[in-house]
């Protein structure tokens, strides 16, 4: 976006190459916000941005008197009240839930089908993915300079393969399947709407963005069975990186959300999907955080979760579980339970008569658990680190 006079500029640090970077890309587009993007690899960021947030992870944004935000979801709470138009959250009581869930349900359910079709498929992507990271860093180098920018990020990717990922042979094929089952669910959902909750994107479109334009809508292998397989979720991809509100697809669709607190079929068959395939690990992540929690007791309010250096958002530990009769490791990440947290803050927040809209939401979509979640210490950030609040 171009400089508009008279209007502050905030600064996206991010890259194209980078799932979480596409979350807040299409917010600051589709909200208006004057911003201009830059890479990594700029003096601004290597000499200031990183300095003051004390983390080199991105996306981080640098508001226009000079504050540093890291995490897309701290970039949309930050924001959101400041650019309240047009709302990212749809007014429903229903669809307020449903978008919540997604904030952590997409991650949980996409995520890692994401990396599974980046570095999996290593051959046919990387002379593409390899050098996208590469220009982040360099954005002029020649090629054999991009490629060994891109060997730095493979070898630390590939390093998470068992330290995160827990990846092995037999675990593939049901990341292909999450993969197919989802756009098969949201093809046939942008055929009939622009976004997830009618006319308006919402935080849940712009989360989704992460997984669908991060890495399946832009690395060869992903994209090309996106292109053949959902085409209109690979054009849903692309207008959701313009500033337009208003597809050309969808052009007699009322620029607003849904009415009466409607949820379009498509929508909910997407959140029955990640609910059936996801709550009971996310029930299992929220359980294992507990036990570690409480034992945590030299751990005060405002105590970093890590003591290990540059550990800003730690991994408390893993579990196995099942997904569709397959056996495989799950991390429990402290930034999940984050974010988990925040959706049961809201729900804390509700009338009875509206806990009880949303319950019996959950119970449809399979779910119903959820909404008892308690965690039993809670967190915040502190800087960048995650911390016991």
């Amino acid at each position: 976006m171009s400089r508009t006079p008279n209007k502050p500029i905030y600064t996206l640090y991010g890259s194209y190459a980078s799932y979480a970077t596409a979350k807040p890309r299409s917010y600051l587009r589709k909200k208006g916000i004057p911003f201009v993007e830059r890479v990594p690899g700029t003096p601004r960021f290597r000499e200031y941005v990183r300095k003051t947030s004390d983390n080199h992870r991105i996306p981080q944004i640098e508001t226009p008197d000079g504050q540093v935000i890291q995490d897309s979801i701290a970039i949309f709470d930050a924001l959101e009240p400041q650019f309240p138009e047009p709302p990212a959250y749809p007014p429903g009581i229903r669809q307020q839930m449903a978008a919540r869930l997604f904030e952590f349900l997409v991650d949980a359910t996409l995520g890692r089908s994401a990396w599974h079709y980046r570095w999996n498929y290593k051959d046919d992507n990387y002379d593409f993915v390899g050098r996208e990271f590469g220009r982040s860093f360099s954005p002029h180098g020649a090629d054999e300079q991009l490629a060994h920018f891109g060997e730095v990020i493979a070898e630390r990717m590939n390093g998470f393969r068992t330290s995160i990922f827990a990846d092995t042979p037999d675990v593939r094929p049901l990341f292909d399947t999450l993969y197919l089952d989802a756009l098969k669910i949201l093809e046939e959902h942008f055929r009939q709407y622009p976004y997830l909750f009618g006319g308006l994107p919402s935080i849940a479109d712009h989360i989704l963005m992460g997984p669908l334009f991060g890495h399946f809508g832009r690395d060869p292998v992903p994209s090309n069975i996106m292109k053949l397989k959902a085409p209109r979720v690979f054009r849903w991809t692309e207008h959701m990186n313009t500033p337009e509100i208003v597809s050309p697809e969808h052009h007699d669709i009322p620029e607003t959300y849904l009415a009466g607190d409607e949820i379009p079929p498509g929508t909910l068959a997407f959140l029955r999907f990640c609910l059936e395939n996801y709550s009971a690990a996310i029930l299992q992540s929220v359980d294992f955080f507990n036990n570690w929690a409480v034992v945590q007791t030299r751990k005060s309010s405002g105590d970093l979760l890590s003591d290990k250096p540059k550990d800003h958002e730690p991994i408390i530990g893993r579990f196995t579980t099942r997904i569709r009769g397959t056996e495989i490791q799950q991390s429990v990440a402290s930034n999940e339970i984050w974010v988990i947290q925040r959706v049961l803050d809201w729900i804390d927040g509700l009338s009875k008569s509206e806990k009880e809209i949303c319950w019996r939401l959950l119970v449809e979509c399979g779910g119903a658990d959820i909404i008892d979640l308690k965690l039993e210490r809670r967190l915040t950030r502190v800087g960048t680190y995650m911390a016991f609040e």
